[in-house]
């Protein structure tokens, strides 16, 4: 357990390091920087906040942001590879999906198992949030820098206009994936519910891909929206149905242990 949990330790750092280094290499104007800055401060503020009465929260911020370039190189290497003798949109559909989970969900799988002791499903979901929470924060820093550069009227512009596009594309996106993968972690059936978070993972790239691909085509359009909209409705159908689910477990047990003490 011991070894384990040094290589998740060294990991973590080596990942760290290489985002660091990966940010410093690429192209960033003052505004996209300031809004990655003032994204991240919120995003994990309110996610270490909401989420702080359950264990190993910001261990799972950490291995978000540290996986997150690694990430985005192996989908470049990948892309590189498979794009001459794949179709496009699929290439771009189905990529990000296998890499960006496996890193996820070991993640979950290290901090479940030897940083904190996981006595309720909950704890494992929890943890797959703080992890996709990471991981959007650190690839919406890139999005931001790379939407500011393209737009050639105005910084400012190109960064508010990033800031809508990714918010509509639904930040919690990768928490609800992760998530996903968590909780079959936690039910001890972690391939059939990783398989599941790929699947909608590659679900919610399948509009955006078949759009680049078909890029002069207009109706594309359609299955982007209604696919955009079923993420943001099983997104939030997910935190309601925690938000019911958790109290009345808590209760339940409180109850329990009144019954036993009584």
């Amino acid at each position: 357990m011991r070894r384990t949990q040094t290589l998740y330790e060294l990991l973590t750092a080596a990942g760290l390091v290489f985002a660091v280094y990966d940010f410093s290499q690429g192209p960033f104007v003052t505004t996209s920087a300031l809004a990655a800055v003032l994204y991240a401060a919120v995003a994990l503020g309110l996610t270490l906040l909401i989420l702080r009465k359950h264990p190993g929260i910001a261990h799972g911020v950490v291995w978000g942001i540290a996986v997150s370039r690694v990430a985005g190189q192996l989908n470049e290497s990948m892309n590189h590879l498979l794009i001459r003798t794949v179709p496009d949109w699929l290439v771009i559909a189905g990529i990000a999906p296998l890499t960006e989970e496996v890193l996820k969900f070991l993640g979950v799988i290290f901090i479940c198992t030897c940083v904190i002791r996981s006595r309720h499903w909950a704890d494992y979901v929890f943890v797959g949030v703080a992890v996709g929470m990471g991981f959007s924060v650190s690839e919406n820093a890139v999005y931001y820098a790379n939407m500011t550069l393209e737009n050639l009227d105005s910084d400012l512009r190109g960064t508010l206009l990033a800031l809508l596009v990714r918010f509509i594309a639904n930040p919690l996106m990768h928490s609800f994936f992760t998530g996903i993968a968590a909780y079959g972690l936690s039910r001890r059936q972690p391939v059939r519910w990783l398989l599941i978070a790929m699947a909608v993972h590659f679900t919610a790239n399948f509009g955006p891909s078949i759009s680049t691909a078909f890029e002069d085509a207009f109706w594309p359009i359609f299955p982007t929206f209604l696919i955009l909209i079923g993420l943001w409705v099983a997104t939030i159908v997910s935190i309601v149905k925690l938000r019911k689910i958790l109290p009345a477990e808590d209760t339940g047990a409180k109850s329990q242990l009144l019954g036993s003490k009584a």
